[in-house]
């Protein structure tokens, strides 16, 4: 995604400007602009996913620990939260999916703005 980034960046800065050019200039602009908001909101969500996965498995390691000392009633409890964790990992991860594949979708966008650009 960088590389892509950056080869749209050196693309840019290799057309010249004209009235024409410039709409499809600023347009490109934007969209890569937009594509980069996306993609840092992706890595945000995927920070989120790390840490409610560290979450579940340190509920997990708790579970354990009762459910050996036979106190299955905190064991449970422990259990249902490391479930919850999960669940929230599961969301996260498709908000960054999601986020990616906005990111991509605006990539092209400014490609195709890059290319009318061009002509």
């Amino acid at each position: 995604m960088k590389r892509l980034l950056l080869f749209i960046s050196f693309l840019m800065s290799l057309i010249s400007l004209s009235a024409q050019n410039d709409y499809y200039m600023r347009q490109a602009r934007l969209y890569q602009r937009d594509a980069e908001y996306y993609t840092k909101q992706a890595q945000g969500y995927d920070k989120e996913v790390a840490n409610y996965n560290r979450q579940a498995q340190g509920y997990l390691q708790e579970a354990e620990y009762y459910s050996k000392r036979e106190r299955y009633d905190q064991a449970r409890t422990y259990q249902r939260k490391a479930k919850d964790a999960m669940n929230r990992a599961k969301s996260y991860k498709r908000k960054a999916d999601n986020a990616r594949n906005r990111a991509k979708s605006y990539m092209r966008k400014a490609e195709n703005a890059l290319i009318n650009a061009e002509k």
